[in-house]
């Protein structure tokens, strides 16, 4: 049973298999240091998350310069090659925005499970940090306290994708012209 004598979760059973882990020193000890190195990796998940984003935003903005270099060439005697230009590019940037959402939503889900399991190993430590953090930042439940980081990253990729959708209509405007 957790420290705050709350029934056992399934994730408890799992972590802990089912033994009742001494209260000794020595054990506590042991508990510590996986905790550190779970915090560890999942610090390490959040590194990996920024460098995605990085990654994802330099890739757009990249797609958006080649995109704006065919608009340019609209002058050109036919408008065609240039809307087929501005219409690829901007599928491909759908493209890459849609996966950038699916790896984000999957980044963030993955951080949740991970702060699960480590409120988690909390109930086996003396303080529970993490739990108390988000105990004062009102458990995600009061909008000026806390927004959820992963709420606001989904934006960003919509964002593009809308873009690229303003795109396409005008690569189809140039062709029809044409």
């Amino acid at each position: 049973m957790s420290q705050d004598n709350y029934p056992e979760t399934e994730l408890e059973r799992e972590l802990f298999r089912g033994i009742n882990v001494p209260d000794d020193l020595e054990s506590q000890k042991l508990i510590l240091e996986q905790y550190k190195l779970y915090v560890e990796t999942m610090e390490k998940l959040v590194a990996r998350r920024q460098t995605l984003h990085s990654i994802m935003l330099i890739g757009n903005a990249f797609l958006m310069s080649v995109a704006g270099f065919f608009v340019t060439k609209v002058e050109l005697p036919s408008r065609f090659p240039s809307g087929v230009g501005v219409m690829t590019v901007a599928l491909a940037g759908i493209l890459l925005s849609l996966t950038w959402q699916k790896l984000s939503k999957y980044y963030g889900l993955l951080n949740r499970r991970k702060f699960e399991v480590i409120h988690t190993l909390e109930t086996r430590l003396p303080v529970s940090l993490f739990w108390a953090e988000w105990v004062a930042l009102g458990k995600g439940k009061n909008k000026d306290k806390y927004q959820s980081m992963a709420q606001i990253e989904a934006m960003i990729p919509i964002i593009f994708i809308v873009c690229y959708a303003a795109l396409i209509l005008f690569a189809l405007f140039l062709m029809v012209l044409e």
